[in-house]
């Protein structure tokens, strides 16, 4: 499956507008704090292709570098958020997302990075 076809079978089951220009930066562009719960259900329960599972696992880390700009992560979604990160050590390609975030870490814009 195409990158493309990929994120246009995850976009429809999150209900995301599917935009062709942005598939470069997808997980980045569609982040959304208030839905990291849903998207970490998301990436774990649906039957994902490797590159579908990179691209929600960036809008899973990129929605939570939101959510702690804007002090939502509390309670299961920190839990939750913890949890994924750790099991993301068990699947190499999503190296890239860890170490993209670690490298632009700061703690006013890019927290996350830190947790990664």
């Amino acid at each position: 499956m195409s990158v493309e076809e990929s994120l246009k079978k995850v976009c429809k089951a999150l209900k995301i507008e599917f935009d062709p220009s942005d598939t470069q930066d997808w997980g980045i562009v569609n982040s959304d704090p208030t839905r990291v719960a849903e998207f970490i259900n998301y990436y774990k329960s649906a039957d994902l292709d490797d590159e579908a599972r990179f691209h929600v696992f960036e809008l899973v880390v990129a929605s939570y570098n939101d959510a702690i700009l804007g002090r939502l992560n509390k309670g299961q979604v920190k839990a939750d958020f913890a949890e994924l990160v750790k099991e993301s050590y068990n699947v190499p390609n999503l190296k890239i997302v860890r170490d993209y975030w670690k490298e632009i870490y700061n703690k006013e814009n890019f927290p996350v990075g830190k947790l990664l």
